[in-house]
């Protein structure tokens, strides 16, 4: 019952972050696996608005394509706004396809452990909500009763880069 509830909730997500995003772009097959920084990402980073970042990345299973990469840019402090890049591999016949979403997001508390909440647009109305347990190096995705997945290992985005 319970692997069905979750390839449920993965079909279901996958339907809404195809459905809800905000930039679709085609990918080129020989992409590396590491989602490589690009200008337009910089730019982002370097926005004056917000001296603090943090950047997150790793892949999580995906039910109809050969895993998701993600890689995650928060900016503030314990609220912001960030920028999730989601490629879906071989996810087209024609490879690999990306999706780009933005939103706020805020630094909060459920029994005792820090949670990220990231809202596709603004936090007060949200097409798309995800929420993750936040540590030191790495966050972990929460399921939609925001408990952590049975096969948690593979939900975990690791830190990759910060501002000094």
């Amino acid at each position: 019952m319970i692997n069905r509830i979750n390839c449920l909730f993965v079909v279901t997500s996958s339907a809404l972050i195809l459905g809800s995003c905000i930039e679709h772009r085609e990918d080129d097959k020989n992409r590396a696996k590491s989602t490589p920084v690009n200008k337009e990402e910089e730019k982002y980073i370097k926005d004056k608005a917000y001296k603090v970042f943090r950047i997150y990345e790793g892949e999580i299973p995906c039910e109809d394509c050969d895993g998701i990469q993600q890689r995650l840019v928060l900016k503030g402090d314990t609220a912001g706004i960030f920028r999730l890049t989601e490629t879906y591999k071989n996810a087209t016949e024609d490879g690999d396809a990306t999706l780009v979403c933005s939103g706020q997001w805020q630094k909060g508390k459920l029994n005792s452990k820090n949670i990220l909440t990231l809202s596709q647009g603004n936090l007060s109305d949200s097409v798309r909500r995800m929420e993750y347990e936040l540590r030191s190096k790495e966050i972990v995705q929460l399921s939609l009763d925001k408990n952590r997945f049975k096969n948690g290992a593979d939900y975990h985005l690791k830190m990759i880069r910060k501002s000094k």
